[in-house]
C-alpha cells in the first residue's frame, strides 16, 4: 500500500485492456485462473480502472481508482470469508461507504486484500438494499408496513405456531456473517424464550464435519492451530481445498513460506488439478469420495514406518490398537484400487507427512461435503495424534472455515450449539444457563437441535427440510442466509416452500437486499443491515476475535422516523423478544422482562462474556479496544492470560472429561471414563458414496466455488466488477468429453441427475480429469438479473446435486453425484 492515504500505486488496467479481457473465452474458465492475467487484482490489490460497467447494479458502476473522496477511513474486519482480514472502510464527506483498504498492521494480510474484498464497499451501495419490513397481501404481492406491525405479526405467528404444533414446530435458520453478539441474542430468543430445538444455520452446510470431527476427538470444537503455523512448519497437507482462490492470503503466506530456506513441501488433494494443485510437490488427484480410504492410508503408512510417537500415544490418547488393526490393509496398493492415486506416491506423502519435523494438515469444503465427512476429519486429527505433532508451532489439524463468523455462531449458540461451547446433554451445563437467562429450569431443549435438511428416501434423518415437507412446521424464519441458493436437490425445496403447497409454514425472510432468491417464496420479509452498518465481533478460522466498527448508517436511515429503514440484526432480535414477551409471558423471564435487553453491542458482548467466562472459547480476558489494539485475540483469553490462546492441546490435556465436552451423553465413546482428558482415536473404514456413475449418469459431477464470487452470490452478484469477471455458471469438461459429445467452448451443455437438470456453457479444460466435471455452487436462475441472462434455462447447480447427509454431522455430500451429459 502506498504511504499516501489519497494515493494508490498500483497497476491500472486502461478501457481497451478491460474490453480485451472480457473478450476472452476463457475468462470464465481455470485457464484464467492462472492469474496470467487478472494477477495483479488478486496478490496486488490493483483496482480495476478506467472502464464504466453497466450491468444489473441498475446504474453506473466505476471502479474507485483513487482514494481521494475518502473523509476518513473506520477500523474493520472482511465480511465474506474466514480468513479474518483486517481492513478499513473509506467514508466520504456525505457519509457513504466509497473505498477499502487492507489494514497493514493486521498480521494476518498485511495490508492486503483479495478481489472480494477488494470491492466490499460496494455491496453497501447496491440499489436493491431491503429498506422496508413486508408481508403478502390477499394477491401475493408485497405490501410495506412498520416494524411495529412486522414484529407483532411475526410474534403472533409464534404464539400460535407453539400452541397448535409445539415449540419444535418454529424452525430457524441462519446465517455465518452475523456478528458473535447477534448469534448471542438470538440463541437466547430461541432457546431461551421460545424453546425450540428446530434451530440451525448456514454453519451446517459450511463447517459441520469439522465441528463434529472436532468434538469426538478432542471433546470439544475449535480448530487447535493459528496461522502462524505456516511460517513454522516443514510439510503443508491440502486436503480438499484451493486456497489460490479461496482463502488469496492463505495461499500467499504458504508460497512465501515454501520460498525460505526452511523450504517445507506441499502435498495437495483434490480431484481437479486447480491453481494450487500445480504448484504442489506431490498432487493426489483422489477419486470423488474416497478421501476416508486415502487418510486411513496415510495413518497405515505412519504406523507401518514407525513415524509415530508412542510416548504420546500412550499418555495422550485412547483406542489406538483398535484404530491401527482397522487401517492395517489401507496398504498403498490397496488404497489406490479405491482411490486412484498411484501407490507409490501414496507412500511418499505419508514419508514426508511422516518425516517432516512439524507437520500442517489444511483442510475446508472438499472434506466436509464429501462421503465419510465427519470420519475423515477425525483421521486427519488422529494422524497428528499418533505423531505427537499437534499444540506445537507448525503442527495442527487446521480446518479452515467458510464463513466470517461461523466460528463466532459455533461458540454462542445461535443454532446447532448452546452457548459458551456448552453440553445440552449435561444437565449443569444447561441448568447454569437457564439460571442465568433467568427462565425455568427444562426452557432449553435437553437435546441436539435438528438440522436443516436430509431426505427420509435416502435415511432415517429428520430435519428442516423434512418437517416441512410433512407439514409439521408452523414457522420457518430464515435469517441472513439464502437457502434457495444453497441447500441441495432444489427442485424438492422448492416444492415444499411453493405457495400452492398447503402444508407450508409462514415463512419468513431477514436479509439485506429484495429480492433475493428466497424472498421468492417469503410471506413476510425483514430489511437488515449488514457488515460496515453496525458495530460487533468476529471469529475468524484461527480462533482470533477480530472487531469491526459501523462506518456509515444502515440503509433506509432516514426512514425511520416513520417506522420503516433496515435495522441491524441485534435490534431486530430484540425488537422480537419484547414484542412477544409483552405479547405472552411464556416467553419471558421469571421476572416479566424480554430475554434480550441489551443497549448495545458492547453491552451484548459484556454479557457473553459471562457466558464464556472459565469455559473452553473463553473470552472473559477481551474488550473492544483490547481487541482493536492487538489487532484481534484468540480465544481462550482470561483476564489472568488476556493473549494466551495462540494454540490449543500445547498440554497434552483434551476436553473430553465429562464435565467439560461439548456434546454427547457419559456413554459416548469419546467421554473419557477414567477423567484424564484423553483424545480418542477412532477406528472407521471407508464405505462407497450412495451414488457413482453407472451407465445411464455416467459422469461424476464435482461443486465448489471460484474467487470472484461468494456462497450465493447474493452480495458479489451486486458488485459489477465481480460480475463481470464470472457472469454466469458453467460446466468445466475435459478436452476428450467434449470432443466425444461434440462440445466446443462456449457450447451450451445439458447436465441431468436423478433430482433434476441445468443447461450451462462449456468451459473446456484439463482442470478436470476425463469422466468428472466441475460446476460452481454460487449461481441460482430465480432472480431478474438471473433470468435476464438465462432466459428460460435453469442454470441452478443444486438443482443437481444430492440430498444425502453425513450420518455424524449432517452436512450435505454436495461434492460429488452421478450426472450425464449432452449438447444442448
Amino acid at each position: 500500500m502506498a504511504s499516501n492515504e489519497n494515493e494508490i500505486n498500483v497497476k491500472m488496467f486502461s478501457k481497451d485492456e478491460i474490453e480485451e479481457l472480457k473478450k476472452d473465452p476463457n475468462i470464465a474458465n481455470h485457464g484464467r485462473r492462472s492469474f496470467l492475467k487478472w494477477s495483479a487484482i488478486v496478490s496486488s490489490q490493483a483496482v480495476v480502472g478506467g472502464g464504466v460497467v453497466n450491468l444489473l447494479a441498475s446504474s453506473e458502476a466505476r471502479a474507485d481508482d483513487t482514494f481521494d473522496n475518502v473523509t476518513s477511513w473506520v477500523y474493520s474486519v472482511c465480511g465474506y470469508c474466514s480468513f479474518g482480514c483486517g481492513l478499513s472502510i473509506g467514508v466520504n464527506a456525505a457519509g457513504e461507504a466509497v473505498a477499502v483498504r487492507g489494514n497493514e498492521n493486521h498480521p494476518t494480510n498485511n495490508g492486503r486484500v483479495c478481489v472480494k474484498g477488494l470491492f466490499e464497499d460496494k455491496i453497501l451501495e447496491a440499489p436493491d438494499r431491503g429498506k422496508w419490513p413486508l408481508v403478502r397481501d390477499a394477491n401475493g404481492d408485497w405490501k410495506k408496513i412498520t416494524w411495529d406491525e412486522a414484529t407483532t405479526i411475526l410474534s403472533q405467528k409464534i404464539i400460535d405456531g407453539v400452541d397448535a404444533k409445539g415449540a419444535d414446530s418454529i424452525a430457524t435458520y441462519n446465517t455465518g456473517q452475523w456478528t458473535l453478539e447477534e448469534y448471542y441474542a438470538f440463541g437466547k430468543l430461541g432457546k431461551g424464550a421460545i424453546g425450540t430445538g428446530t434451530m440451525d444455520s448456514n454453519t451446517r452446510l459450511c463447517m459441520a464435519a469439522a465441528v463434529v470431527g472436532y468434538l469426538t476427538t478432542f471433546g470439544s470444537d475449535g480448530p487447535p492451530g493459528c496461522y502462524d503455523d505456516v511460517e513454522n512448519t516443514d510439510c503443508f497437507f491440502v486436503f480438499g481445498m484451493n486456497p489460490a482462490e479461496m482463502h488469496p492470503q492463505l495461499w500467499r503466506r504458504i508460497a512465501k513460506a515454501r520460498r525460505t530456506t526452511r523450504a517445507p513441501k506441499l502435498i495437495v488433494v483434490d480431484p481437479r488439478y486447480t491453481q494450487t494443485a500445480r504448484s504442489a510437490d506431490l498432487h493426489l488427484a483422489l477419486k470423488p469420495g474416497t478421501n476416508l480410504a486415502l487418510i486411513n492410508g496415510l495413518v497405515q503408512q505412519i504406523i507401518a514406518n514407525n513415524w509415530t510417537d508412542q510416548a504420546y500415544i500412550s499418555a495422550h490418547t485412547r483406542n489406538y490398537d483398535a484404530m491401527a488393526a482397522t487401517v492395517e490393509k489401507y496398504t498403498p496398493e490397496y488404497v489406490s484400487n479405491i482411490t486412484g492415486c498411484p501407490a507409490a506416491d501414496i507412500a511418499l506423502a505419508a514419508k514426508w507427512i511422516g518425516e517432516s519435523p512439524e507437520a500442517l494438515s489444511l483442510f475446508i469444503q472438499g472434506v466436509y461435503q464429501s462421503m465419510g465427512a465427519t470420519d475423515t476429519v477425525r483421521m486427519i486429527c488422529a494422524m497428528h495424534l499418533i505423531m505427537g505433532k499437534i499444540g506445537r508451532p507448525g503442527s495442527s489439524p487446521f480446518s479452515i472455515t467458510g464463513q466470517a463468523t461461523a466460528m463466532s455462531n459455533r461458540e454462542a449458540g445461535a443454532s446447532s450449539a448452546l452457548a459458551g461451547y456448552r453440553n445440552p446433554y449435561n444437565i449443569d451445563h444447561t441448568n447454569w444457563l437457564e439460571d442465568f437467562w433467568n427462565v425455568d429450569r427444562g426452557k432449553i431443549p435437553r437435546r441436539k437441535p435438528t438440522p436443516i435438511t436430509s431426505n427420509r428416501d435416502y435415511q432415517d434423518i429428520n430435519s428442516h427440510v423434512e418437517l416441512m415437507r410433512n407439514g409439521d412446521l408452523s414457522l420457518f424464519w430464515i435469517q441472513c442466509t439464502n437457502p434457495a441458493v444453497t441447500l441441495p436437490d432444489l427442485n424438492k425445496l422448492y416444492s415444499y416452500m411453493d405457495f400452492n403447497n398447503p402444508d407450508r409454514p409462514y415463512i419468513v425472510v431477514q436479509d439485506i437486499y429484495e429480492p433475493m432468491e428466497c424472498t421468492h417464496f417469503a410471506d413476510m420479509f425483514l430489511p437488515a443491515a449488514m457488515w460496515g452498518e453496525k458495530t460487533g465481533v468476529y471469529t475468524c478460522s484461527e480462533r482470533k476475535v477480530n472487531l469491526g466498527r459501523q462506518a456509515v448508517n444502515p440503509a433506509g436511515f432516514d426512514l425511520r422516523a416513520d417506522g420503516y429503514g433496515a435495522y441491524a440484526d441485534l435490534e431486530i432480535t430484540k425488537m422480537v423478544a419484547e414484542k412477544i414477551a409483552s405479547m405472552d409471558s411464556r416467553f419471558a423471564t421469571n421476572d416479566g422482562k424480554p430475554l434480550v435487553t441489551f443497549n448495545s453491542y458492547e453491552e451484548a458482548f459484556e454479557e457473553w462474556k459471562q457466558v464464556s467466562a472459565g469455559m473452553i472459547c473463553d473470552m472473559s480476558g477481551m474488550t473492544y479496544d483490547r481487541i482493536e489494539a492487538n489487532e484481534g485475540i484468540q480465544w481462550p483469553s482470561t483476564p489472568d492470560n488476556i493473549y494466551g490462546g495462540a494454540r490449543l492441546y500445547a498440554d497434552g490435556r483434551y476436553n473430553t472429561n465429562w464435565d467439560d465436552t461439548q456434546g454427547g451423553t457419559p456413554d459416548k465413546p469419546w467421554v473419557d471414563p477414567d477423567n484424564l482428558s484423553r483424545a480418542y482415536l477412532w477406528a472407521v473404514d471407508y464405505i462407497e458414496a450412495p451414488e457413482i456413475p453407472d451407465s445411464e449418469y455416467p459422469f461424476w459431477l464435482i461443486t465448489g466455488r471460484v474467487i470472484e464470487h461468494f456462497h450465493s452470490r447474493t452480495k458479489t452478484k451486486r458488485v459489477p466488477q465481480l460480475h463481470e469477471m464470472v457472469p454466469e455458471n458453467y460446466v468445466e469438461m475435459h478436452p476428450d468429453d467434449a470432443a466425444s459429445l461434440g462440445v466446443t467452448k462456449g457450447e451450451l451443455v445439458r447436465l441431468t441427475t436423478r433430482r433434476g437438470e441445468i443447461v450451462v456453457k462449456a468451459m473446456v479444460t484439463s482442470t478436470v480429469q476425463a469422466g468428472q466435471v466441475f460446476c460452481p455452487m454460487h449461481f441460482a436462475d430465480l432472480d431478474p438479473q438471473d433470468k435476464a441472462i438465462y432466459g428460460n434455462r435453469l442454470a441452478a447447480t443444486n438443482r443437481l446435486t444430492m440430498n444425502w447427509v453425513d450420518p455424524y454431522c449432517k452436512q450435505p455430500i454436495f461434492k460429488h453425484c452421478a450426472v450425464k451429459l449432452a449438447k444442448a
